[in-house]
């Protein structure tokens, strides 16, 4: 399964009817996109919309069970369509002689205010499927069954960690989680990722008792590589302690997850987590990193060192080559470190709803160069102390012998602030591979 667009109407700060597309020209997805906008630009409204549709109405209600302050304008109700595309792997086949593989269908959402949808009158915040839709009836029966396979979707909010609790978890498959829980960090900032510690206690457990259960040890080394391949080098998993933690070995030290950073936690959490949920959906699979759906990941950049932020979008799609991942994030690292085969949308909140504008071509440009280009519309990438020197600067430079003897000496000492500070190294040489760069990158993207 993949998302071909989602349609937010009268949805937060999405006053009017507004689509964002993630499908190419020929009809093909965009495996990878990246959501930028200013803090409160309805980039978590976007991914938490996308969960309640993906999820399906029984699952909606259970994620979201009173939307409050979900409408724009309480007058009237709120809509959510999505148009899902089925892959290969998603079980359920609607039509015969012409089979029908693109389904788009809607949810509706009351308010505070009484509102009448479907024929029924609505007193309080509620997510409401549209009646009478033959596709969300196929749907609900084959998509969000259950024990329906493939029609993979999962979401992870802001706040992905692991318990900071030291717990000693008991050795148990657990069952295949139901549906809605594959989104409950996007809606619970409390919710832990707990699933990924008891599920590799479970594994490392049942591949000591039981050496020749293949299908254990197969779950474990995928497990193993997905985390270690998302983790910095030099940190991999180390097994699991006789009082049952989960340890992993970092700079010559071996130590339990309660013991690491937020940033080995959350990617610890995201990865373990992701692997889980995928071997539950494709429980026959061979290749189970390699089947599609879709992942829906809010603030991917937080708690991770710049160097982490420039490589771990590429090493997701990488290890999870089918799944289309709808992203949101602050980092130009990981927007540039998305690839060129990505799709940028910026949002931006205006008075008359939030506009959605395409930004091309990222994975060629510098970080600051992103930065003050529109997908961040940053003035400047100096801090504002500096900023002000440079302006004052170049502000006293022009008034050459118009200044008074006071600006004089003041433009004498910001000229020596910028020599001993160096807060830019001046225009490369002329004629130099990097001035040319810097002259094509400006012709071609200001």
């Amino acid at each position: 399964m993949w998302v071909e667009e989602i349609t937010l109407d009268n949805i937060k700060l999405f006053a009017k009817t507004t689509p964002l597309r993630f499908v190419r020209r020929k009809g093909e997805p965009y495996r990878w996109v990246t959501l930028l906008g200013e803090n409160g630009g309805g980039k978590s409204t976007v991914l938490q919309a996308l969960a309640l549709a993906l999820a399906g109405p029984e699952s909606a209600q259970k994620l979201c069970p009173s939307p409050v302050a979900w409408l724009h304008d309480e007058a009237r109700a709120g809509r959510i369509g999505v148009r899902i595309h089925q892959d290969e792997g998603d079980s359920g086949r609607h039509g015969q002689e012409k089979v029908a593989r693109a389904f788009g269908y809607s949810l509706h959402v009351t308010g505070s205010k009484p509102l009448t949808v479907n024929n029924r009158r609505y007193s309080e915040p509620a997510v409401v499927e549209r009646g009478g839709d033959k596709r969300l009836g196929w749907l609900r029966s084959n998509a969000f069954a259950p024990d329906s396979l493939g029609w993979f979707a999962a979401g992870y909010g802001p706040f992905r960690r692991l318990t900071r609790e030291v717990r000693t978890f008991l050795p148990s498959a657990g069952e295949r989680p139901a549906r809605f829980e594959n989104f409950l960090t996007q809606f619970n900032e409390d919710e832990p990722l707990s699933t990924f510690e008891e599920w590799f206690f479970y594994l490392d457990y049942q591949t000591h008792k039981d050496r020749e259960d293949e299908d254990a040890r197969r779950r474990m080394e995928l497990a193993k590589q997905a985390v270690n391949a998302l983790l910095p080098e030099g940190t991999e998993y180390a097994g699991v302690t006789s009082e049952g933690r989960i340890c992993f070995s970092t700079c010559g030290q071996t130590v339990p997850t309660s013991s690491m950073s937020d940033g080995y936690r959350s990617i610890l959490a995201l990865a373990g987590d992701l692997v889980f949920r995928l071997l539950a959906a494709f429980p026959d699979s061979e290749t189970p990193l390699l089947e599609k759906g879709v992942v829906l990941i809010d603030e991917l950049d937080i708690h991770l060192h710049p160097v982490w932020q420039r490589d771990i979008a590429g090493c997701l799609r990488r290890w999870f080559p089918g799944l289309q991942f709808i992203v949101a994030t602050h980092s130009p690292f990981i927007a540039a470190g998305a690839g060129e085969d990505a799709r940028t949308l910026r949002l931006t909140a205006h008075d008359d709803g939030v506009r959605v504008e395409p930004v091309e071509n990222l994975h060629v440009r510098d970080v600051r160069d992103i930065l003050r280009s529109r997908a961040f519309g940053l003035v400047s990438t100096y801090s504002p102390e500096t900023q002000d020197k440079l302006d004052r600067y170049d502000y006293l430079g022009e008034k050459g012998s118009g200044r008074t003897e006071a600006e004089s000496r003041e433009h004498k000492q910001l000229s020596l602030f910028l020599h001993e500070a160096r807060p830019f190294g001046g225009p490369p040489p002329k004629g130099s591979l990097e001035a040319r760069i810097d002259d094509y990158l400006a012709k071609t993207f200001r």
